[in-house]
């Protein structure tokens, strides 16, 4: 659908006089109450509300779904709201910034940070624009202090796993990653090795504990990282298929007129197999009392 300037401006503008009423006298106590403090939590909430939606668009032909469609309007919505609230509540500060305010630094942001669009540079591909994009935005930023940190730039409120490719990827850039899997995948091993002993120990120390399992997790995103995964993406698409899978354990249960917590583990792992041959296309499920247990099955 072409660009519709005055749609999009006449629909802006309407959304803008609903957020102004909404925090003006007579206006929604609710609304008039929220700080930007108060609705940190919420803009958090409804980022990952879209991230659920977005996990279910594969491609641009899936918005033809009218459910999906409005799922997508929805959440972007909510998360737009956001911004709007958090404009109108400096608006009413002494700072004076407005919505136009924001709009205007990331117009000025975008076209400085793409000259080879706006302006005269010629680029290769994505990972020249990419390092065009990082000298642009640290000449933005000015001349680092002396004593600022690779990590400084880093938000520390971002979830851990988030923040763990953020950090890989600043180290990357300045030379402190290995050339190639071999290392990594030793490390892995390594840190697996060293998790097992602090498990196996007479008297197991739960600090020693976490932290190998801390170190297991940042040697499997450092090899994501290497490979060009996004891991929290990985994760969440086992999440997605260990549910799937313990779903089918649970109507297969309930079918038998019992509940996961009512059976053991054997016939629970029995239709976990069958799930996951359904997965692969082998056939529907067997009926009652067929097929053996094997051992647990992992997503």
């Amino acid at each position: 659908m072409p660009y519709n300037e005055e749609a999009t401006l006449r629909a802006i503008s309407e959304v803008l006089k609903t957020v102004y009423r909404l925090r003006a006298p007579g206006g929604c106590p609710w609304d008039r109450e929220q700080t930007h403090q108060s609705l940190r939590k919420f803009l958090i909430e409804e980022t990952y509300e879209v991230a659920d939606v977005l996990d279910r668009i594969d491609s641009p032909e899936n918005l033809n779904d009218p459910g999906l469609a409005a799922a997508f309007c929805e959440e972007w919505g909510d998360v737009l709201l956001q911004i709007l609230l958090h404009s109108e509540i400096a608006s009413e500060s002494r700072s004076g910034l407005a919505f136009e305010d924001i709009a205007k630094t990331l117009n000025s942001k975008l076209i400085h940070r793409h000259p080879h669009v706006f302006g005269e540079t010629t680029v290769t591909g994505t990972d020249e624009v990419l390092k065009n994009w990082d000298v642009l935005k640290k000449q933005e930023k000015g001349a680092p202090k002396q004593e600022e940190s690779l990590f400084d730039s880093i938000p520390k409120s971002l979830p851990p796993l988030p923040r763990t490719e953020k950090i890989i990827h600043k180290v990357t850039k300045v030379g402190f990653q290995w050339p190639d899997l071999t290392g990594p995948l030793e490390k892995l091993e390594e840190e697996i090795r060293e998790l097992k002993e602090a498990l196996s120990e007479t008297k197991p120390d739960g600090r020693k504990i976490e932290s190998e399992i801390g170190d297991v997790l940042f040697s499997v995103a450092n090899i994501a990282y290497l490979t060009k995964i996004d891991a929290e993406s990985a994760l969440r698409s086992t999440l997605r298929k260990f549910e799937s899978r313990f779903r089918h354990v649970e109507n297969r249960l309930r079918e038998n007129g019992t509940e996961p917590s009512k059976s053991t583990l054997d016939e629970m792992d029995r239709y976990w197999d069958e799930a996951k041959r359904i997965e692969r296309g082998e056939g529907e499920p067997k009926k009652r009392g067929e097929g053996e247990p094997k051992k647990r099955g992992q997503a």
